[in-house]
Parts: C-alpha cells; structure tokens; sequence
C-alpha cells in the first residue's frame, strides 16, 4: 500500500488529506472519506486501508483544516477530561456546514484530474456520524461527478435549518445508502423512519438498512462501540455498491 499525506489548496486554506492506494494497479476509480466529528486518526485509515485493498485510491480529508491542521478528540466517556473533549470537539463540529464540506469536496474533484494515480470519471464517496450530512448534501451539490454514496449512523440529516439534507434529496442522482445503529441518541429510530419515508419519495435509488444490536459507532475499532459482524457488513455493503458504479 502507497499512504501519502497531500494539501489540497482551498480560498481558505490547505486542507490537508490522507491518501492510500494500493501499490500497482492504477490508474484507480477513487473513494473519498468525509471523517467524523473526532478527526481523522487512526481508526479512520484502517477503514480507507480496507477500502484501498479493494482496489480503489482513497483520499481523506481534514475538514477542520480552517481552524487546525490536526485535531483527534481525546477520550468522551469514563475519563476525567471527556466533557472538556466533547466541548471542544463539538465546537470544531459547528465551525463547518454543509455548504464548506460540498464545496471541499468540488475543490477535491477538481484536483483529481492532475493525479495520474486517479481514474477520470465519477467517484464514490462514503461518510460517518456527522459527514452522513455531508456526502448527502455533497451528492447534492455534484451530481454529475458523484456515482454514489454511502452514510453510516449519519446525524444532522433532518433539521429545522435551510440547509438541511432532507431538503436536498431532490438535487441527487447518485445512488444512496445509508445505515443506522439500533441505538442512537444523535439518531433515534423515531427519526430513522421519518428519513426513510423522504427517501422513498425521492428521485434517487437509495437503501435503507438499521442495524440490531448495534450503536452509534458500530464500525470504528476506537470508540467503544464496535460490533464486528456490522462492521464486516458495512464493508459488504459500501464496496458492493462501489463495484456496481466506479468499478
């Protein structure tokens, strides 16, 4: 495996994005990762090392790059700092929206062209807790350079803001998935089925799948809540759905 670390510059600055490919095989059909709201660390490349193996050039932003370069959330639960760690983190969490992280990822699609290790064409993109806002209002937003996506225990996807994703499923033509945990305060099931209600209703082919057992988190090795079956499911799901559109 090839792993770099890349600046992709922005009017606000260089966002800086992890990189993985394997080490032959290219040009190759590129996933791009929209991080959680604890930051890119390691538990988030052992996902894109995974995807990588599949075939694939996967890129992972920072999105906090406009307030700091690195940032990982220290412990948030069981530990003397946690509710320091939830503060900060949550107010990296409110300094971007919706419309920063679409027009990241335009920024990101317009780079690819000069990287001789990506495939021309639509890409794949795949998000986590707060990013299941982000890739849907990202596919909003490129519809003709998004293939399709996928959003794991996404939060934030119904609101009572303008930007709201709920409010964009009409703009999207990428196929859709999206899974939740069984156990989510940021996403109760209550709220599961009001999403999958709109979704049936929108142009878009899309997937719905809840998780038994699971909770917020389930497919991260670092955060307490890992469950391996869903983990290994989610894998079968999202490469699945990349194989059927980005090759």
């Amino acid at each position: 495996m090839i792993e770099r670390d890349l600046d992709i510059a922005t009017q606000d600055g260089a966002m800086n994005t992890y990189t993985v490919r394997p080490d032959d095989g290219g040009p190759l059909p590129v996933v791009l990762m929209l991080m959680d709201a604890p930051g890119v660390r390691e538990g988030l490349k052992e996902i894109c090392r995974r995807i990588a193996q599949s075939g694939y050039y996967v890129l992972l932003p920072n999105l906090y790059y406009r307030t700091l370069r690195d940032f990982v959330c220290g412990p948030t639960r069981d530990h003397p700092d946690a509710e320091a760690n939830r503060t900060r983190m949550f107010g990296f969490l409110e300094s971007i929206s919706n419309a920063r992280v679409a027009a990241d990822t335009g920024v990101i699609l317009d780079r690819l062209p000069s990287m001789p290790d990506a495939r021309p064409g639509k890409i794949g993109l795949v998000g986590y807790c707060m990013s299941g806002a982000f890739v849907t209002a990202a596919a909003a937003q490129h519809p003709d350079r998004i293939a399709c996506f996928a959003s794991y225990y996404g939060t934030r996807l119904i609101t009572d803001k303008p930007d709201s994703p709920h409010l964009m499923l009409g703009d999207i033509t990428a196929e859709g998935y999206y899974s939740f945990a069984e156990h989510d305060t940021y996403m109760p099931l209550s709220d599961v089925a009001k999403f999958e209600k709109l979704l049936a209703s929108a142009p878009f082919p899309s997937r719905v799948e809840t998780e038994t057992g699971t909770h917020h988190g389930y497919a991260f090795s670092d955060r307490g809540n890992l469950h391996e079956a869903a983990r290994e499911k989610h894998y079968e799901r999202m490469l699945a759905l990349y194989r059927r559109h980005i090759g």
